[in-house]
């Protein structure tokens, strides 16, 4: 199967097409794109290397980093799995010219990736994917072992978690959130962002449970995505506990899901725009954006408020170019990536976390409050997402069928219009919308909807799925 890249980096099945080969393969193709870029191999300037708990991440991350040192790069190799954003951190603290990180985010245990960060700390642009499949070469590259690769001054290893609560300790009051007495349940899923949260919030009146904080290849035998389906004993726990908060990330750390005090799913398209308000009440001012599956909450504040607006295609990488530009305040994709100004071009589930704390002990409210308040001023808007499984042509067949003759109407909401900027989207008016999108990182064709109410949801949905799927295709 050749080696493609998808919205964030390239992802497959362990020992099936992501192969230690493979791996050395793409870590000398990153290699060539950067020098083709200009950035040769400078020994102050080392490339970063991190891993997830994946199966065998660790191992992975040693062959890319003697791929690497092979080439004359010096490599600076993360001690433990981490977060993907704490390998962002990293490069930028270190100048780096580029980061890798193998890590397959919030995909099946049976999955690993290969992520490329650019030196200001996002994901690299389509210009490097390209060139790193371009680049692709047969055979086997020359790869030091780890111990060879440290001899000749080419690789050492540290912790990246220094520069990565530092740059989460700037986004917040951290010393406010200590003092408030908050219980908070956090939910790592057995990704790599284990205790980071508890660690940061610890020696105040504030309490931090963490569940599942254990590394876990096989997540519990859980899908390590934090969506309400996966979360289960995160909202037992915030019961047991009376606690005010439950905070979940994925599998590398950097998207969020979350729980008020009465245990009712907070999904990211609440997150993203309470934020956004709530940045805007303190007196904030900047564009607004979101990927294609993203609420219309988002542009509601931004006409409100007079704010410039942008939909962009899926891929947290097209948000990341305008934060690294200062062109955007406020900016997240729907599957819980959320980027802010004042910090990297970079989503983060533990800066988001954070945010969300600020919010409620800025304003004093619970959650719960603050999320009725939110859907009180710009509407009560139900999302509902279904995947299905599909090989990637017939999900793209499907969505080109259902783009030449759309239906006039599901589930009772009269479609007005048809959007493809990413995928095909129906338009129901102002009121909400359906998306299909066959999936850049599995094979998968999900589908999307955002309309008034629950009821609303499950009808338009129920008859979207029939359109292009029968059960035997449903992952969820």
């Amino acid at each position: 199967m050749p080696i493609r890249f998808g919205t964030d980096g390239w992802r497959g099945v362990i020992a099936d097409d992501f192969t230690f080969a493979n791996v050395r393969r793409v870590a000398a193709a990153a290699d060539r794109a950067f020098r083709e870029r200009g950035d040769r191999p400078d020994p102050g300037r080392p490339v970063v290397v991190g891993y997830d708990t994946r199966f065998l991440s660790r191992a992975f991350a040693q062959a890319a980093a003697g791929v690497l040192a092979a080439a004359g790069r010096r490599v600076l190799l993360s001690g433990a799995p981490c977060p993907t954003p704490a390998v962002s951190c990293q490069v930028v603290e270190r100048r780096s010219p580029f980061g890798v990180v193998l890590t397959a985010s919030h995909n099946p245990a049976s999955f690993n990736g290969f992520k490329i960060k650019d030196g200001f700390g996002s994901s690299a642009g389509g210009d490097v994917t390209a060139a790193c499949e371009r680049h692709l070469e047969d055979g086997d590259p020359e790869c030091l072992a780890p111990g060879e690769a440290a001899r000749r001054g080419l690789l050492e290893e540290g912790s990246f978690e220094e520069a990565h609560a530092a740059r989460l300790g700037a986004m917040v009051d951290l010393a406010s959130i200590r003092a408030a007495g908050l219980r908070v349940v956090v939910d790592p899923m057995h990704g790599s962002s284990g205790r980071l949260l508890e660690r940061l919030l610890a020696g105040g009146a504030t309490r931090v449970a963490t569940l599942r904080a254990e590394a876990d290849p096989l997540f519990g035998g859980c899908h390590p995505e934090p969506l309400e389906r996966n979360l289960d004993g995160l909202r037992d726990a915030i019961a047991s506990w009376s606690a005010d908060a439950g905070l979940a990330t994925d599998g590398d750390g950097d998207r969020i899901g979350a729980f008020d005090e009465t245990g009712r799913f907070v999904s990211p398209l609440r997150i993203a725009p309470l934020l956004a308000w709530s940045l805007i009440k303190k007196g904030r001012r900047g564009p607004l954006g979101k990927t294609f599956a993203n609420t219309i909450l988002l542009d509601r504040i931004a006409r409100r408020y007079g704010l410039p607006f942008t939909a962009f295609p899926v891929g947290f990488k097209h948000i990341a170019r305008e934060l690294q530009q200062g062109r955007m305040l406020l900016g997240g994709e729907e599957s819980g990536g959320i980027g802010v100004e004042g910090y990297l071009p970079e989503r983060d589930g533990a800066m988001v976390s954070l945010l969300l704390l600020q919010a409620m002990v800025d304003e004093g409210k619970p959650l719960s409050r603050l999320v009725s308040e939110l859907t009180a001023s710009f509407g009560e808007l139900e999302y509902a997402r279904r995947d299905l499984e599909l090989p990637p042509e017939r999900g793209r067949a499907l969505v080109d069928r259902l783009r030449a003759s759309p239906p006039a109407s599901l589930g009772g909401m009269t479609v007005t219009g048809q959007d493809d900027l990413d995928g095909l989207k129906l338009l129901f008016g102002e009121e909400g919308w359906i998306l299909f999108r066959a999936s850049g990182t599995e094979p998968v064709l999900r589908v999307y909807c955002e309309v008034p109410g629950v009821d609303a949801a499950a009808r338009v949905m129920s008859e979207a799925v029939r359109l292009v799927a029968g059960p035997a295709d449903l992952r969820s």
